[in-house]
């Protein structure tokens, strides 16, 4: 019998300490599933669980005046919690790798529940304010594939008027018939990605 009130205490006292925070909470296993470019990664109990990335319809395109296709539009971000979540790095990377280089990172954002797409404006315009259909750059830059582009951007809770933010990359040359991954980098240092092909 007091091997069972020992086994209670220990229990207790271990539930006690992942409540106060004196233990950090953390899952035991993670597992990472794709399916048809949506990329799911189970076990975190950090912000990240509130953080949905997808890539339902990438649409790689040219800049206006420019036959190579370095614009990637299509990428969706989505707070589904309550509390606002800060980003703080994005890491892209892509396959094969020929010495391209990524220039800009940027955060669009829909209107009417409609999903975010690339604004008619180009790489290197003036950001937008938030609240406009425009967008507002996160980083911009020159680094190769799987460099950590390093910034600040808050995703509030998705509204009704306000679902989700799209990202938009801008690349240095034609990045047709690549394997990307995107991952998305919050401050409490859960991440979460996508993959998808261009």
């Amino acid at each position: 019998m007091n091997k069972a009130y020992v086994l209670l205490v220990i229990i207790c006292c271990a539930g006690v300490f992942l409540v106060t925070d004196i233990i950090p909470a953390g899952a035991w296993f993670t597992d990472t599933e794709v399916i048809e470019g949506i990329s799911i990664t189970t076990g975190s109990w950090g912000d990240a669980g509130s953080l949905m990335v997808t890539a339902d319809q990438p649409l790689l395109k040219p800049p206006a005046g420019n036959h190579a296709k370095t614009v990637l539009s299509g990428i969706t971000v989505n707070n589904t919690g309550s509390a606002p979540l800060e980003v703080t790095g994005i890491r892209v990377s892509w396959d094969p790798d020929d010495g391209e280089m990524i220039r800009e990172a940027a955060f669009t954002r829909g209107k009417g529940g409609e999903a975010p797409r690339a604004g008619p404006k180009g790489a290197g315009s003036n950001p937008e304010p938030a609240g406009d259909e425009g967008f507002t750059v996160f980083w911009s830059g020159e680094a190769v594939s799987g460099h950590l582009l390093e910034g600040q951007a808050q995703l509030g809770p998705a509204t009704r008027d306000d679902p989700a933010r799209g990202i938009l990359l801008t690349f240095g040359s034609n990045m047709e018939g690549k394997s990307l991954v995107c991952t998305i980098i919050l401050d409490d240092g859960n991440e979460k990605e996508v993959r998808l092909q261009v």
